[in-house]
């Protein structure tokens, strides 16, 4: 079994079959503060992050825990999370040894032929 396989399975295995709580609810009830201490590298991140997006540090964070608790709670957002996490992670490893190149390269050979 390849490791794609292998992470393929283990984010089938780990996905929920129900989500534990609607997701509508999330946006009820006033706002609230939330206070949470970060590396500062991080928060260096977030908030460059955000100012390339166009949005505020607290738009961003909101956007993130959202999206982070539906992933957490929905079997079928968190099962194509962990797919996009894991293709991304075969493609830098590809890249970093060189396997990407040899295969553009043999794509590109191909076509040459068409």
């Amino acid at each position: 079994m390849s490791r794609f396989e292998e992470a393929i399975e283990r984010a089938r295995r780990g996905a929920p079959n129900q989500p534990r709580f609607a997701t509508p609810s999330l946006d009820d009830g006033p706002e609230v503060q939330l206070s949470v201490r970060l590396p500062k590298g991080l928060r260096s991140a977030v908030s460059a992050t955000a100012a390339e997006r166009g949005m505020t540090v607290t738009a961003f964070v909101d956007r993130a825990l959202h999206q982070a608790v539906i992933e957490a709670n929905d079997s079928f957002a968190g099962l194509a999370a962990d797919l996009a996490r894991n293709v991304r992670s075969e493609i830098r490893s590809a890249i970093d040894d060189g396997t990407y190149r040899e295969a553009a390269a043999e794509v590109d050979r191909d076509e040459a032929w068409s």
